[in-house]
């Protein structure tokens, strides 16, 4: 096997491992991987990078510096108004914190919701690292307040081993990557019926000149071999931008 088919297979078994922990690991667990790769500093940041691509966070990794990728004005914006929000948050004292967790994990509301003002600061910390990989700042902050949440009213059910803070940011970041996933799968989603679309306006050209006369949804299924259903909901989606002529009725 050559070094970089090897290199390849070593990555992807280190992301189905990162499967398995939630996407989180540790730079330990990336160097276990890949101890018989001798990478050097800057190839480890890359291989941090890709890890990031796949929403998977390895703790204390530093990561290749993002030039030139600044937030938009909508996301300046809205990070200059949560600022001054945030200021208000009421923050817990050390000493507090253990009591609330105990009293939270028993249903306390009133717990709950001052450990909930007291991390939404981490929140932001957290939404960041997931920054300008499709989602805007604002929306990571929702999905991780959402997690938070779910963070806070899961303490009971934690998994063993666990603090209660590493649940809470659990929780969080497993909200922020379950979003990035299903928009990334919206979006390949709207790429391929895009490719289908533009496949479909070739054939009707080409069907067009070939035939000197517009072609039928029943002939651009024979063509393109898809069903006829595929066809017509493709059409329906094109609207008025793309004219066929009427399928003969039965």
């Amino acid at each position: 096997m050559d070094q970089q088919t090897k290199f390849k297979t070593a990555l992807a078994a280190l992301a189905a491992s990162a499967e398995t922990k939630d996407r989180k690991l540790t730079k330990a667990d990336v160097k276990e991987f890949l101890e018989d790769m001798d990478l050097g500093e800057e190839q480890m940041k890359l291989v941090y990078a890709y890890l990031a691509s796949k929403h998977i966070h390895v703790e204390g990794a530093e990561l290749p510096k993002v030039e030139d990728t600044p937030y938009s004005q909508e996301e300046q914006e809205f990070l200059k108004q949560y600022e001054k929000d945030r200021k208000a948050f009421r923050q817990c004292a050390e000493e507090e914190k253990a009591g609330l967790f105990a009293k939270a994990a028993d249903g306390d509301v009133q717990a709950k919701h001052r450990l909930a003002e007291h991390y939404m600061n981490w929140v932001l910390e957290i939404a960041e690292d997931y920054a300008h990989r499709g989602m805007m700042i604002q929306d990571l902050i929702q999905e991780g307040n959402i997690g938070l949440l779910i963070g806070l009213d899961t303490l009971g059910l934690m998994e063993e081993g666990l603090t209660s803070e590493e649940h809470l940011e659990k929780e969080i970041r497993h909200a922020i990557r379950s979003a990035l996933d299903e928009q990334e799968g919206e979006k390949s989603t709207g790429d391929e019926i895009t490719e289908k679309l533009n496949k479909m306006a070739d054939a009707i050209s080409e069907l067009t000149e070939d035939l000197g006369r517009q072609v039928s949804p029943d002939e651009l299924s024979l063509y393109l071999d898809m069903s006829l259903e595929e066809i017509e909901d493709l059409l329906r989606i094109a609207g008025e931008t793309i004219e066929v002529a009427d399928s003969p009725k039965a």
